[in-house]
Parts: C-alpha cells; structure tokens; sequence
C-alpha cells in the first residue's frame, strides 16, 4: 500500500514538473512570435521612411537590390503569416501544454 502511494506522489509531482515545463516552453515560444512581430514592424518603419530613388542609388554593386515595393509586399507576406501562426498557436495552446509538445 505504501509502495502503491509512493508511485502516486511521483507521478503527480512528474506531472506537475512537465506541466511547469510545457508551460515555460510555450511562454518561451508565444516570446519568440512577439519578437518577430516587433522586427517587422521595424523593417516596416524603415519601409516606410525609404525614398524609392535613394533605395536604388545606394546600390552601387553588380546585384541588385530588393525594391522599396518588393519589401513592402514581402513584409505583407510575412505579417500574414505570423498572424496566422500566432491564431493556430493560441488555438492548439492547451493541446501543446497537455502534450508537452510531443506531437
């Protein structure tokens, strides 16, 4: 009987322990789509401060380089789809804790 609520305990205090884990993970995540969040607000700032005609004259090598227009769309893309991973992370939240992201 003893033996029978020891391994009770331990699995509880298991649990809770991959619990406090998940949890931190998901925080450490949810942290991560913030910051990128923020850097492409920041690229969207220096999008919008960018003159078409100074943007090109910069560009003095044998590349080229990307077009204010170019990064406009390519931030849209990118807005897009953070908000779109955010939307599926806050949705599958509670599975990913439960799982301790497992799957």
């Amino acid at each position: 009987m003893a033996t029978r609520n020891a391994v009770n305990v331990t699995r509880r205090w298991s649990a809770r322990r991959a619990n406090r884990q998940a949890l931190a993970r998901f925080a450490e995540f949810w942290q991560a789509l913030q910051e990128v969040g923020d850097a492409l607000a920041e690229a969207q700032r220096a999008a919008k401060n960018a003159e078409a005609g100074a943007w090109r004259e910069r560009n003095q090598r044998h590349w080229a380089i990307a077009g204010v227009d170019e990064i406009r769309s390519a931030l849209r893309g990118c807005k897009f789809s953070l908000r779109v991973v955010s939307a599926q992370a806050k949705r599958f939240e509670p599975q990913l804790i439960e799982k301790d992201w497992r799957r």
